[in-house]
């Protein structure tokens, strides 16, 4: 293995004695690990700088996400920085990962990303990208990196990206008990704030599904739908109002919706997968040569458990 301080892991961390040293051992083989902790009180740190990782105190918690990653990411030396979170980890080989961000592909890439699953679905999310001063997180919450330009924040560009094939699997930390509604909470605040905000109306309606609180999950995803630009995840939107209106019984919409998701992204199998689970028997085969032609190209979330004929 190389000596040059090629990788980082850039995390936070709080209270997560319990997921802290297995995710550390899924990343054994990167130069540094660093962890800013933002107010531990069991023995995450202990546990942290047992296993080699260097671990930064003096940041108190700001229910800003994007602040502390930021901090995280300024106290890491190396050239690509690694993200991962505590109840997740990493499945690939380390020294894998490594060969391919000095391999010719990433030449001129800032970011790659990786699938993360969670269980119950996957979607791709930038989990490398290079420590340079003009890319930083912003977003207080379900936050991203982005290029800082004389225009404010913008996304890195598609073709500064690579879509590799890595792997985290994420679990549910049992830390999220101690303040469960955190995320709901700063996502309220932030939309009392940016009204607008179509990536935070997305988040905070799927809070409020985590909760089954259907009706309060319509209102964010109506709202969202009449001011969002078409992409991937107003594709998923249409697709998740549609599951909301069929749960309340109101089968024209829920059809409507998922129209309206295939319409914009075609290869999105789970709108086509509802309709044809709440078609007539003598319907439902019309429906199948779309479900198996789409591959899920461009979705936003894969469902596997929602992608079941019935």
């Amino acid at each position: 293995m190389t000596n040059k301080k090629l990788l980082s892991a850039s995390i936070i961390a709080k209270n997560e004695e319990e997921m802290i040293g297995t995710m550390i051992d899924s990343i054994k083989g990167v130069d540094e690990i660093m962890v800013v902790d933002t107010g531990s009180t069991d023995k995450t740190v202990k546990i942290a700088k047992s296993k080699g990782a260097k671990v930064y105190r003096g940041y108190k918690w700001n229910d800003n996400f994007s602040e502390a990653r930021n901090v995280a990411k300024d106290k890491c030396s190396s050239e690509w920085l690694l993200i991962i979170d505590c109840d997740e980890v990493f499945l690939g080989d380390i020294e894998r990962l490594r060969e391919f961000l000095e391999s010719d592909v990433m030449k001129n890439k800032d970011a790659a990303m990786f699938d993360v699953d969670t269980g119950s679905e996957v979607n791709d999310q930038i989990r490398i990208f290079r420590n340079l001063d003009n890319i930083e997180w912003s977003g207080a919450v379900h936050n991203l990196p982005y290029m800082i330009t004389d225009k404010g924040h913008e996304r890195i560009q598609d073709d500064r990206i690579f879509r590799s094939a890595f792997k985290i699997r994420a679990y549910h930390s049992p830390s999220h008990q101690i303040d469960p509604d955190r995320s709901l909470r700063i996502l309220d605040k932030e939309l009392r704030k940016d009204p607008n905000n179509t990536r935070y109306m997305y988040y905070i309606a799927r809070e409020w599904l985590n909760r089954n609180q259907v009706l309060n999950a319509i209102f964010y995803l109506e709202r969202y739908i009449k001011v969002a630009p078409d992409t991937n995840e107003k594709a998923d939107t249409y697709y998740i109002l549609a599951t909301c209106y069929l749960d309340t019984g109101d089968v024209r919409a829920a059809l409507d919706n998922a129209m309206d998701a295939i319409k914009l992204l075609p290869s999105f199998k789970a709108p086509r997968v509802l309709i044809h689970n709440i078609s007539h028997e003598n319907y439902k085969k019309y429906w199948v040569p779309g479900i198996n032609a789409s591959d899920n190209k461009g979705a936003l979330f894969v469902r596997d458990g929602e992608e079941k004929l019935k």
